[in-house]
């Protein structure tokens, strides 16, 4: 089965509306300038047809309005039961929210798996920030695993880029030890830190997806990444309709990943996190 982890999709008046979001949403709007693609729901399977993706793990957006959150999450709910068999949904909310906890309960109760792709630039607050801790562990006791966006300390600079960086992102997860954590884009390249022993005692029990890869790293990034925490750790995510798969399976060829380690990358390690 092939899966891709990190796909955004959002309702078809969004894509209409864009400029007026934008004009109240500044992390939306740096994120689509240059008119940017957005999807919906018939998009996204559309791509997965013709990349021969058999599941998609979908994502909103964090816009900071609770309103769009809410229509965003309802959305993708709707389009999860559309397509039960390919689509799997994420809720979006803001950790550091009064109605955090309460989102939570009603987007599992709209048949949403996970929560994400949390993002703490364009919520405005920090990991380390206790008020995010009720939110944590009700997904926990809910069974719901967070995508958190984690971007690198250095390198170029670009739209998206944020202030989650791997530092942050170890001492979140070692707080939180009983949370399913996916670390979006590398983690901004934790998983680099692993030849030191407690960083690969603690990537054991994290993922890390490939999205935004393109842009970023070489692909002997991959290749490194299977090196020192192993292949089931990291998830094929695309970062749809930022980039297509296409992108992603000539640079895991490059990498030189084998059919055992493809078979993981490509499906067999989001299987895991969701007991597919």
């Amino acid at each position: 089965m092939i899966i891709d982890s990190h796909v955004h999709v959002l309702p078809p008046r969004m894509r209409e509306h864009r400029d007026v979001i934008a004009a109240s949403d500044p992390w939306f709007a740096m994120c689509h300038e240059g008119r940017r693609r957005v999807a919906d729901a018939r998009d996204v399977m559309a791509a997965m047809d013709d990349a021969a993706i058999d599941r998609a793990l979908c994502f909103t957006w964090p816009f900071r309005d609770p309103a769009l959150r809410a229509e965003a999450n309802d959305y993708l709910a709707g389009a999860v039961r559309d397509f039960p068999d390919r689509l799997i949904g994420y809720a979006a909310i803001d950790p550091s929210s009064p109605d955090a906890v309460g989102e939570l309960h009603r987007c599992a109760g709209l048949g949403l798996r996970g929560v994400g792709e949390v993002n703490c630039d364009a919520y405005d607050f920090e990991l380390d920030d206790i008020a995010i801790d009720a939110a944590v562990n009700v997904s926990i006791e809910l069974g719901l695993p967070w995508t958190l966006h984690c971007s690198e300390p250095l390198g170029h600079v670009y739209a998206g880029k944020g202030s989650t960086t791997p530092d942050k992102v170890a001492r979140f997860a070692m707080r939180h030890p009983e949370l399913r954590l996916i670390c979006a884009h590398l983690g901004g390249g934790l998983p680099f830190y692993a030849h030191m022993p407690e960083v690969a005692e603690l990537c054991k029990r994290l993922w890390f997806d490939t999205a935004a890869g393109p842009f970023l790293y070489a692909p002997s990034a991959y290749r490194s990444v299977v090196d020192l925490i192993g292949a089931q750790r990291l998830l094929f995510g695309s970062d749809f309709p930022l980039l297509d798969a296409r992108r992603y399976r000539e640079a895991f060829a490059s990498a030189g990943l084998d059919k055992t380690e493809l078979q993981l990358v490509m499906g067999g390690a989001a299987e895991s996190v969701f007991g597919l």
